[in-house]
């Protein structure tokens, strides 16, 4: 297998993964982050090649991350809500047993997040 075959298939095979991440909403591909440092100097093709593999790897790790971060929010979203039904209902005498779930859940945020939960919107 020559370079240009290996970097071509290199390339597909992020091009499946990329196809095959989950999607949360319709994102646009990420840029590219910008810390300051300029690309490194192309002296030949085979470094051409690197650089184009290392930036779609790139590319992918950020729609991913871009993935996860969507889904984490809408799973704490989600969760909260719940909290908040199981706070209301825990007022009622006849649903005193979700006291201490209420608690239980005040308690899980606060040590994950650092801060009480925020009052229902």
């Amino acid at each position: 297998m020559t370079r240009e075959q290996r970097t071509e298939a290199v390339l597909a095979m992020i091009a499946r993964l990329r196809a095959a991440m989950p999607r949360r909403k319709a994102a646009a591909v990420p840029p590219p982050a910008e810390d300051g440092r300029a690309l490194p100097a192309v002296e030949d093709i085979e470094d051409f090649e690197l650089q184009a593999i290392a930036d779609a790897v790139g590319s992918v790790a950020r729609e991913l991350q871009e993935s996860v971060d969507a889904a984490r929010a809408e799973v704490l979203e989600h969760a909260l809500k719940a909290y908040y039904i199981a706070e209301e209902l825990s007022r009622d005498p006849a649903h005193a047993h979700l006291i201490p779930h209420v608690e239980a859940m005040r308690k899980a945020y606060e040590k994950d997040y650092g801060k009480p939960i925020p009052p229902r919107r």
